[in-house]
């Protein structure tokens, strides 16, 4: 360590010493250093030295190589003649350029000295952004645990991703445990592993909410509308005219969103088939004469064949309503009134006849309509008129002309009947139903419920969905939703427990209140236990004078089915254990963003031991609580990027770190699977491998993060979710719904620009925006509907005066302090963030102007003008005052205005530096076209390369900045090439270590 620390001091010692003998050092003494002393410390030292920069303090090169930023400003000063200012005596021109020259050859010397050092990247915590998004790829849920957490600062260049900023503090700590709770009790076990809901999972009622609404959303997407049949099989009629003479019945199927299984189905019964053929009589005549009234294409046909297809299913609906088989639940005197046994019989003949229709429903031709039967709300309320047998019933409709059939026909109208209900179920799956289901007025309530009385429980009824629509891989996964919601929910073990403890007492003859065993008792659930009371339902069905063999049918299945599932649940609960810990190590792996250790793996398995062992914990919050000491860990919250060598210098980085830095700088998440792979491989370091990934990268979705994160920080719109200053009783229009329309606008803008290898001058002047109806109504844009997550490109947007960047709500409002525009924030805005122009903080008094527009006696135009007499403010503001006056054209919810807010005409006209006279903001567009464009160029490299390497930039990045914008002009200036450029250059991949003692990094 001696060694290393004299070393180190040996070679700064010889640095020193060859800097003091070099002719940039003796230019410095001779030249520089006198320039200085004469012409600028007279104001620039002291206790207060003006714009905060104390010349007097740079005695040697050294000094002003460390602090080499600021000595840019004074290039830039000197180089635009701003000082010395007048009227203070002004230096030759000869003496002027000597210094400009010597400040770049220094700056051009230790850039090339140093090119490409990594620089010092620190070990630090992941942002609150970056812990969101890691999160949510790791989960697969978008939790956002940070939403409590401190804001992140930002350092020098803006950012908040650098370890400059991004430090640890106990209360911090302690916020980072209650988010690890939190995604903890997200945590849901599966009979493979375990997945994660978008809320906690504590409770049972929880449980349900989620397994039955991911029932729920699978029925919902599958595509069971008739209409949408019927216009794909007019579509395949009809596909040589449409010009797709190729197609088959699978591929319109596919074109159409139905299903590839279903509709040949209905082709075979309508369609140009040997079986739609035959003479039809019943419903299939009437279909397949609605069918060959739809119109061929033509011109505004789609709209017209859509509404016949909808006539067709109307039609088709119609029918099945009044055909469709009913049942009610098998009645025996003595046994409780609806239940559970006799229920569940009924609903399994429900599912069971879907497909089929009463032919009792129909009417045979001069006779009256029968009497409709009525099914009584709750079976068993009417035991005194004895047991109920199976008895068939449905819902007829008296009058219905589709119901009446000649006499002497019958039974070809029958036929037909079946055949139409076969293909056209009454329907494909009932997702809701209330406790008397199915009577009209109670068939609906809750999810997925069985309409058990004074007890909670659920039923399959989707038979048709599964034989009709579903190919065998929906079949499995649909199978998998309802065997994962009774391993989640336990709700068939659940709903037993309550009918035990309700009704056992009962048929036992001891009265509800005194079964013999609480829904706490485990031994409740045996099946001793549930056959002993099945024993008893049969022996109270035994004693009734009126023996129904159904009601015994229905008892016997029912506690069958009640045991069997809930062993066959236990069964699978003790073989998912092991399967949880193995996916307990594949998300730690996936949480350190690489392979475990051996020792790693024994920790956390040992972790969850002690867990079960010592503290009595059962599985699943042995393996919640193993979670969260996952994401406590620092290989999880830290971003670490440790080498393998322990020596001091320039060493590559390791594959698995390259792929996080990588993925941190493309998406502000984690690594994906395919990243992860090339990382074990060892090719990511490979260029070709590597330039492959990152353009898959910035193709996909997740490079939103990029342009959140760093277009968010870089034009400062980043917190604009929570902007507060506009008062809404002055602009009601300033709505939550528009904010965060505003908010999405660059997002969506920047997303595009990335997405498609755009143009990084369509940032500045696309003549296009992105908008969604809440912000076209604020812009002025017609025809845009849909929802508020309906967004659509709209192009030559100059009509609406956006386009680009700069004339977009969000930053003009941000700049606006609520009651009125600012042209000083505008214009520092364009100016500080747009094009990376340095301007000095203001003076400590600074006069206000009035805070409400309406009640100014003069346009800000003209009380900036006054400002600007003062000679302190004057060089400052006119750097960037005209940028904002030529944007008054927007008010201050960026709403595009020809008067301000007391009726005054406004007035865009502007002077910008240099005496460039404009109007608008196409005139700040064309004068940065015409004049700053390589500012904005430079400023947007400068900015993705600190970003990217997730630090301040240092002279030995100049290189790489001078080569990013060579190969963006040479490219055509595609995003990508900046982005190419970075991830390709020394210091993105490599790190630099300090430290001899540097750790080696775990895994790699």
């Amino acid at each position: 360590m001696l060694w290393a620390r004299f070393f180190v001091m040996a070679v700064a010692a010889v640095r020193v010493a060859s800097a003091a003998n070099s002719p940039l050092d003796q230019q410095f003494t001779q030249t520089v250093r006198p320039f200085v002393t004469r012409y600028c410390i007279g104001c620039h030292s002291g206790a207060t030295p003006a714009a905060q920069l104390d010349l007097k303090s740079y005695t040697t090169m050294d000094s002003v190589v460390r602090d080499h930023a600021r000595w840019a400003l004074v290039m830039e000063k000197l180089t635009a003649k701003q000082m010395p200012p007048a009227p203070l005596p002004q230096p030759p021109a000869e003496g002027r350029q000597q210094v400009i020259d010597w400040i770049k050859a220094m700056r051009t010397n230790e850039a090339r000295r140093n090119a490409g050092d990594p620089g010092l990247v620190l070990a630090r915590r992941l942002s609150n952004a970056e812990y969101n998004y890691t999160i949510r790829d790791l989960t697969g849920v978008d939790i956002r645990p940070t939403r409590e957490f401190p804001v992140d600062p930002a350092n020098p260049e803006g950012f908040d991703n650098s370890g400059e900023s991004l430090t640890m503090s106990p209360a911090l700590l302690n916020k980072y445990l209650q988010a690890a709770r939190e995604v903890g009790d997200d945590m849901v076990l599966t009979p493979d592993g375990f997945d994660f809901a978008p809320h906690p999972m504590l409770v049972e009622t929880d449980r349900d909410k989620y397994a039955i609404q991911r029932i729920v959303s699978f029925y919902e997407r599958q595509p069971t509308d008739y209409a949408d049949y019927f216009q794909a099989a007019w579509s395949y009629k009809y596909r040589a005219a449409l010009g797709k003479p190729g197609a088959t019945l699978a591929s319109t199927a596919a074109d159409g969103k139905v299903s590839a299984k279903y509709l040949p189905v209905i082709w075979k019964l309508i369609g140009e088939t040997p079986e739609a053929a035959k003479e039809e009589v019943g419903p299939i005549a009437k279909l397949q004469a609605m069918w060959r009234a739809l119109p061929a294409p033509g011109a505004n046909q789609p709209d017209a064949v859509r509404g016949k297809c909808v006539e067709m299913r109307d039609f088709v609906v119609k029918v099945r309503n009044h055909t469709a088989m009913q049942f009610a639940a098998p009645i025996v005197r003595g046994l409780p009134a609806g239940s559970q046994p006799l229920m569940d019989w009924k609903y399994v003949q429900f599912n069971s006849h879907r497909r089929e229709f009463d032919p009792k429903v129909l009417l045979n031709e001069g006779e009256p309509a029968p009497p409709v039967p009525v099914i009584p709300r709750f079976p068993g309320l009417h035991q005194e008129a004895g047991p109920h047998w199976a008895a068939v019933t449905a819902k007829a409709r008296a009058g219905d002309p589709d119901l009446v059939v000649p006499a002497a026909e019958r039974t070809r109208y029958e036929a037909s009947f079946a055949r139409f209900a076969s293909v056209f179920p009454d329907t494909f799956y009932v997702k809701e139903r209330g406790r008397y289901f199915p009577d009209d007025s109670e068939d609906k309530g809750r999810l997925l419920s069985a309409g058990y009385h004074n007890v909670m429980g659920y039923w399959r009824d989707d038979t048709p969905l599964m034989e009709l629509i579903l190919d065998e891989k929906g079949q499995k996964a649909l199978n998998r939703l309802w065997d994962e919601f009774d391993f989640i929910a336990d709700h068939t073990a659940r709903t037993w427990d309550q009918f035990y403890f309700n009704q056992s007492g009962e048929v036992d003859g001891k009265g509800a209140e005194s079964g013999r065993a609480r829904p706490a008792d485990k031994a409740v659930n045996d099946s001793s236990v549930i056959f002993g009371l099945r024993d008893a339902y049969l022996a109270k069905v035994d004693a009734n004078p009126n023996n129904n063999p159904v009601a015994k049918e229905a008892i016997r299945v029912h506690f069958q089915r009640v045991n069997d599932t809930i062993r066959r649940m236990e069964r699978m609960r003790m073989e998912a254990e092991p399967l949880h810990l193995e996916a307990l190590l594949k998300f730690a792996a996936r949480a350190y963003r690489r392979p475990l250790t051996k020792a790693e793996r024994d920790d956390i398995l040992a972790y969850y031991h002690k867990l079960r062992e010592k503290d009595g914990l059962t599985h699943e919050d042995a393996i919640r609580d193993s979670i969260v000491s996952v994401l406590m860990s620092p290989d999880f919250c830290y971003r670490v990027d440790l080498l393998d060598a322990g020596v001091p210098g320039v060493h590559p980085l390791s594959g698995f770190a390259l792929a996080s830095r990588l993925s941190y700088f493309l998406w502000s998440s984690m690594p994906d699977a395919e990243l992860l792979a090339h990382a074990a491989s060892g090719d990511l370091h490979n260029t070709d491998v590597l330039l492959v990934q990152t353009r898959r990268m910035l193709k996909d979705e997740r490079a939103l993060g990029l342009a959140t994160e760093f277009g968010g920080n870089w034009l400062d719109f980043r917190r604009f979710e929570t902007h507060n200053a506009v008062d809404r009783d002055r602009f009601p229009m300033f709505t939550n719904e528009l904010r965060e329309a505003m908010f999405q606008e660059p997002i969506r803008f920047l997303g595009d620009v990335i997405h498609n290898n755009r143009s990084v001058l369509d940032l500045l002047y696309g003549d296009y925006t992105f908008v969604n109806p809440v912000l076209a109504r604020h812009y002025g844009i017609p025809d845009v509907k849909g929802s508020a997550d309906s967004w659509v490109r709209v192009d030559d947007a100059g009509r609406y005066q956006r386009g680009g960047l700069l004339p977009m709500a969000v930053f003009l409002t941000q700049n606006a302090p609520g009651l009125r525009t600012s042209p000083v924030k505008r214009g520092y805005w364009v100016v500080r963030r747009v094009l990376g122009e340095v301007i000095p903080p203001p003076p400590p008094v600074v006069p206000e102007l009035p805070n409400d527009e309406a009640k100014s006696e003069l346009p800000l135009r003209d009380m900036l003008a006054k400002h600007r007499e003062n000679p302190v403010c004057a060089s400052c503001h006119a750097r960037f005052d005209t940028f904002g006056l030529a944007l008054e054209g927007y008010g201050p919810v960026g709403e595009a205005r020809t008067k301000d807010l007391a009726g005054r005409p406004v007035d865009t006209n502007a002077v910008f530096p240099g005496g460039i006279q404009g109007a608008g903001y196409e005139g700040v567009l064309a004068y940065i076209r015409e004049h700053r464009q390589n500012d904005y160029l430079d400023n947007l490299s400068r900015k993705l390369l600190s970003y990217a390497l997730n630090r301040s930039l240092q002279l030995s990045d100049e290189l790489t900045v001078e080569k990013m914008q060579t190969r963006l002009a040479a490219n055509g200036y595609p995003f990508s090439s900046l982005v190419e450029t970075i991830v390709t250059s020394p210091q993105f991949l490599n790190k630099r270590n300090t430290d001899p003692q540097t750790q080696t990094r775990k895994g790699d």
